[in-house]
């Protein structure tokens, strides 16, 4: 009889959490992939310094704000933050900095693919730093996500209006990805020690103070309403997506995490289409051929391959 009446409800809490957590990681996934849409249209306007620092301002400010509320004392929270918090904050502001110009200077859906060479180094790090083991299945994937992204990029080189600053624009996202790992190498050691969203905190602090030295506030001078939303927008984007994903993790897998979040190109790629058919004034359209779309699907798919698990091992993911 105990049988007939637990084990149900056991399974209906398993599914519950399971469901729960994929409704997390699907949020940050959607604001994953239309990030990059709303940063290109925010740089009509905004510099990067700009877009980044008040991401990480708004971010910040708003956190702390929810902190308190939630009954962290203050004075925990603005105590010297661990080494490593300020460098993976000095890391991730360089991500964000780094992918903003990115956009800026090629597209979203060219930024959207390259980056996904991040989880691939994630996992290289996590073999050499973090000795986590590589299945055959991971090798596999690296190797397509690396035809994917080289068919892409030559794709739109020979496409783009000048080659020479589309490279250099991609060298950028490059750049954003590498520093991406180092600041998820910075997190995966200190995750053991303390909250999500105290790490976070500390992170976005050290952010908007390394990059507002180099931010142009008289952009702000003749800020409209219209501007200011689209900034506020990102800013929530940046605690809501990080806010969600820390919650995820609570939930389901962290292999299952990694495969539905290296899916958020996709919205990238049908966001720029979309509004291509029912706002093209809003952003210039993307010049993308097969060969192009070919590439990203293949890029993606090699990634998924990648951060993919085919069984559980102890001690969480590379993107623990």
């Amino acid at each position: 009889m105990s049988w007939s009446v637990n084990v149900p409800s056991l399974f209906s809490v398993r599914e519950s959490r399971f469901v729960r957590g994929l409704v997390f990681i699907g949020i940050t996934t959607l604001f994953w992939g239309v990030l990059p849409i709303f940063l290109k249209a925010a740089l009509k306007e905004f510099s990067p310094e700009t877009i980044a620092w008040f991401r990480f301002t708004f971010a910040f400010a708003v956190l702390f704000v929810v902190l308190v509320l939630t009954g962290t004392r203050s004075l925990t929270l603005l105590r010297i933050p661990p080494g490593l918090a300020l460098v993976g904050g000095v890391c991730l502001s360089g991500n964000y900095l780094a992918m903003t110009m990115g956009i800026h200077f090629s597209g979203p859906s060219n930024a959207a693919i390259l980056i996904q060479l991040a989880p691939v180094l994630l996992v290289v790090v996590g073999v050499f730093v973090f000795h986590e083991s590589l299945a055959p299945l991971q090798v596999v994937g690296m190797l397509v996500a690396g035809l994917g992204l080289y068919l892409f990029y030559s794709d739109q080189r020979a496409l783009a209006l000048n080659a020479a600053l589309y490279s250099s624009a991609s060298l950028i996202i490059i750049v954003a990805a590498v520093v991406w790992v180092a600041y998820m190498a910075c997190q995966k050691k200190l995750s053991p020690l303390h909250g999500a969203q105290h790490l976070n905190f500390w992170v976005y602090g050290t952010a908007m103070v390394t990059l507002a030295p180099f931010v142009p506030f008289a952009e702000f001078s003749n800020l409209r309403p219209g501007n200011l939303w689209v900034l506020v927008f990102l800013g929530l984007n940046t605690l809501i997506a990080y806010g969600t994903l820390a919650e995820a993790v609570k939930y389901i897998p962290l292999s299952i995490i990694s495969v539905v979040t290296a899916l958020n190109p996709l919205i990238t790629l049908s966001g720029m289409l979309l509004l291509e058919k029912i706002q093209p004034a809003w952003l210039d359209p993307e010049n993308i051929s097969l060969m192009g779309y070919l590439g990203a699907l293949t890029a993606i798919g090699g990634v998924v391959m990648v951060v993919s698990r085919r069984k559980p091992e102890g001690g969480g993911g590379p993107s623990s």
